[in-house]
């Protein structure tokens, strides 16, 4: 594969088909964090760590195991299993060095759908190793891109005054259905 099309890969992750204001994969950190920018940050690297982590292991789980044994029905099974011991894994490892933990989103991490979904279209998609670890890069990149923008737009939010049917949730669905139309309108 080339240098091009792996950045190509990197590229659409970040802005074309991002996972959380493009595709709603994940959300649940969006919508949900407060605490700024560097929490946000803080979020999405280890959100990046956590693909690129999963991407590594699911695609020799696919390659040489599910597909040589003709065991594809157990795939979702599989790189489900594969998310949860990496978020494991990852949470002692932060608990352990940072002597805390990246907060209550953290743990959710094993639910995100974003990061199953990565393994799951990466295998769709028929990549190959480099590929499938530039997919998530790109995807682990746009999914901190969009935590850092969304927590400048909360902080905005959190400053004005917003009338009190929409205070919550209604506006923060707004506001990121906004930003979703300005990176859909990259395709």
């Amino acid at each position: 594969m080339e240098f091009k099309e792996i950045m190509l890969i990197i590229l659409a992750g970040v802005l074309f088909n991002n996972f959380a204001l493009e595709r709603f994969l994940g959300v649940t950190p969006l919508l949900g964090s407060r605490g700024g920018a560097g929490k946000a940050a803080r979020m999405g690297l280890a959100v990046t760590i956590v693909m690129l982590v999963t991407a590594a292991l699911a695609w020799p789980l696919q390659t040489l195991v599910l597909d040589k044994l003709n065991l594809g029905y157990l795939q979702l099974l599989a790189f489900v299993a594969v998310v949860l011991a990496v978020v494991y894994l990852a949470e002692l490892i932060v608990n352990r060095a940072m002597h805390g933990s990246l907060g209550v989103y953290f743990p959710i991490i094993a639910l995100n759908s974003a990061v199953l979904g990565l393994a799951v279209d990466n295998a769709a998609e028929g990549y190959g190793f480099w590929a499938s670890m530039a997919a998530a890069l790109g995807a682990g990149l746009g999914f901190m891109l969009a935590l850092v923008l969304f927590s400048g737009v909360q902080s905005r939010i959190d400053e004005k005054y917003v009338h009190r049917a929409f205070r919550g949730l209604p506006v923060s669905l707004l506001a990121a259905s906004i930003m979703s139309m300005v990176l859909v309108a990259f395709k």
